[in-house]
């Protein structure tokens, strides 16, 4: 139930602040601030263990997998370092583009998630050792921690599919232009921005955070109510559900 809490919070504020004026950040899943439906999840994720501890009752192996590794994958850096670069130069460059103060994700301040993370996991390990009514241990932990890994890197394998399709396109683009051999990397730049996106370009993301919000807020209202269906005697359908957010990570990052 807190974990609802939190996220019906959570919602209200994001949604508060999407429809205000200049909260629309363009060219961004749902028009939010990168990473704001990847930090939704593993927040309200993470303090779903929260009303076990109260009541005393044991925790399902798959969510404190879950909660340890999305933490970890959230927490990795997002951006190459080539790419740090190539901002911090297009900001020198174009100070005038970078007057607006940066928006993060949730629309809160920088390191805000991840500080509130870190504090939730440190509550959650001391309800742990205040006795034994609480506990935290599984025996499927490793089968559960190979299941999130894999998903993860399949997620990894469909990103790296997905950007050499788009650097050949792209390629290609850039080859059929007339001049493109004595245009400069900022008329290329230009030239690429301005060309026609496709659908998925430009609503794909968008529809594929909503689909996977759908089915985490799924998986969860399975594991408040206690219902679960075994999915050909041989998959817990909560538990797919679940492992679903982890090829989303690796899809997305």
């Amino acid at each position: 139930m807190i974990s609802w809490i939190i996220g019906l919070i959570l919602i209200f504020w994001i949604l508060l602040n999407r429809f205000s004026e200049r909260g629309y950040i363009k060219g961004e899943p749902l028009g939010m601030p990168r990473g704001t439906v990847r930090a939704f999840i593993t927040i309200i994720i993470v303090a779903f263990p929260f009303s076990y501890l109260i009541a005393g009752i044991q925790i399902e192996g798959i969510i404190i997998s879950s909660i340890f590794i999305l933490v970890a994958f959230y927490s990795q850096s997002r951006k190459e370092e080539s790419e740090k670069i190539t901002q911090i130069v297009e900001e020198l460059e174009h100070p005038e583009n970078f007057k607006e103060k940066q928006k993060y994700p949730l629309y809160l301040p920088k390191y805000s998630v991840r500080i509130s993370l870190i504090l939730m996991l440190v509550i959650i390990l001391i309800f742990n050792a205040m006795g034994p009514d609480y506990s935290l241990e599984s025996s499927d932990t490793l089968i559960n921690l190979i299941a999130i890994l894999c998903f993860f890197f399949v997620g990894i394998f469909f990103r790296k599919i997905g950007m050499s399709l788009e650097k050949k396109k792209i390629q290609k683009y850039i080859q059929n232009l007339d001049d493109y051999k004595t245009l400069s990397e900022n008329d290329i730049k230009k030239r690429l921005a301005e060309r026609k996106q496709s659908w998925w370009n430009l609503k794909g993301e968008s529809f594929t955070s909503i689909i996977l919000l759908i089915l985490v807020s799924t998986a969860l209202l399975f594991f408040t109510i206690d219902w679960d269906y075994l999915v050909l005697d041989l998959f817990s359908l909560r538990e797919a559900l679940l492992l679903l957010i982890n090829l989303y990570y690796g899809y997305r990052d």
